[in-house]
C-alpha cells in the first residue's frame, strides 16, 4: 500500500526516519517465537522496506536515520532477537550509506545506550535484565543525531560511557 501511495503522490523525501522498534528481554527458548519473529519483522524487515521504497523519492541532500542501538555492536543474552535486529540495522545502513553516498543521500545509524521510552513497557516481563545502568532521554539522542547529521556522521553515538564500551568492545 504505501509503494501505492508514493507512486500515485510522488512525494520528495528529504529526510527519513526509521525509529520503531521493540525487544523482549528473557531466555529465547522459553519466549514466544511469533514475538521474536515480530521484533524481526518491525526492527529489520519494516527498515529495510522503508528504506527501499522512499529512495527513490530522494533528492541529493535527503538523510536517512535509522535507529540501531546500543546492542548493535555485541551478542546481548536474553535479548538476543533485539540484538540482532539492531546488528542488523547497524551494518544494513553503514552499507546503504556507502552505496548511496554517490547520489549524495546520506545515512546515519543512531546507536544510544538506554533511553527512557515505553520500550521498556514491552520488554520487560520478568527479571531477567537488571543492569540499566545509565538512562537517556530521547530529546538527549536527537540532540545528539542532529549534531552527527550536521557533520554527515555515519553513525551516533550519545554520551562517553556508552563510545567507551564500543570502542572497549571493537578493542576485544
Amino acid at each position: 500500500i504505501y509503494r501505492t501511495l508514493l507512486e500515485e503522490s510522488k512525494p520528495e523525501i528529504e529526510f527519513l526516519v526509521n525509529a520503531a522498534g521493540f525487544g523482549l528481554f528473557g531466555t529465547f527458548s522459553e519466549m514466544d517465537l511469533d514475538k521474536q519473529l515480530d521484533i524481526v519483522s518491525l526492527n529489520a524487515n519494516a527498515l529495510t522496506a522503508f528504506c527501499h521504497i522512499s529512495i527513490p523519492y530522494m533528492p541529493q541532500g535527503s538523510h536517512i536515520i535509522n535507529l540501531a542501538s546500543n546492542s548493535s555492536w555485541q551478542p546481548v543474552p536474553y535479548i538476543n532477537v533485539y540484538g540482532a535486529s539492531k546488528a542488523y540495522v547497524m551494518s544494513f545502513s553503514r552499507a546503504l550509506g556507502v552505496e548511496l553516498k554517490s547520489r549524495k543521500i546520506h545515512v546515519m545509524a543512531v546507536a544510544p545506550g538506554w533511553i527512557k521510552t515505553e520500550f521498556f513497557d514491552t520488554a520487560i516481563h520478568d527479571d531477567t535484565i537488571r543492569y540499566f545502568d545509565r538512562y537517556y532521554t530521547a530529546e538527549q539522542v536527537i540532540v545528539k543525531a542532529m549534531k552527527d547529521l550536521r557533520k554527515n556522521k555515519a553513525v551516533s553515538i550519545l554520551g562517553l560511557p556508552v563510545q567507551m564500551q564500543v570502542l572497549a568492545i571493537k578493542f576485544l
